[in-house]
């Protein structure tokens, strides 16, 4: 996934803190796994507030933000790493309110 501007910012300064040594997600100085990063954010999502999602979950809502944003479906299926376009379109949803789909229908209609 190619980081935005305000994404770099942030890692720059996280990894200014760690003197530019190890990797992004650790405990202890040792590097944790995929499904430890997931458990962080799900307890992260629960202590803040936030709508609890899984990874799995936040690479479908990437997708249909992407996609809602006019993304071309196969960028979208390069960037999740899919071959097949059938599994990257069972990933996407509409995002955006009725509202909002609705001034977009009648845009480009």
């Amino acid at each position: 996934m190619p980081l935005v501007p305000k994404a770099i910012v942030l890692l720059n300064k996280i990894t200014e803190k760690r003197d530019g040594k190890g990797y992004l997600f650790t405990r202890n100085g040792e590097r944790i796994t995929a499904r430890q990063v997931a458990y962080v954010l799900e307890k992260y999502a629960e202590r803040t507030g936030h709508i609890r999602k899984s990874s799995h979950k936040i690479r479908k809502t990437v997708a249909s933000n992407l996609n809602a944003e006019a993304v071309p479906l196969d960028e979208i299926r390069e960037l999740l790493g899919h071959s097949d376009l059938q599994t990257t379109l069972a990933y996407i949803y509409n995002p955006l309110t009725e509202e909002e789909t609705y001034e977009r229908i009648k845009k480009a209609l």
